[in-house]
């Protein structure tokens, strides 16, 4: 029987503040939900202001 690794609801608390990772699902997932948007809307987002979370909630912000 295969293993299937499941995905936490968070990130550990050092990593959740600094950056997003798009090639992380543990990061996307983490970052759709705690910010309440899609997987497409956070990938243009990074497109757009790179992966802080810091200015990913700016242009979120700006673009609501």
């Amino acid at each position: 029987m295969p293993h299937v690794r499941s995905i936490p609801a968070a990130l550990p608390a050092e990593d959740a503040e600094k950056s997003i990772d798009l090639h992380e699902p543990r990061s996307v997932h983490y970052w759709t939900e705690t910010l309440g948007v899609s997987e497409e809307q956070l990938h243009t987002a990074c497109e757009h202001a790179g992966a802080s979370v810091e200015e990913v909630r700016r242009y979120l912000g700006s673009n609501s």
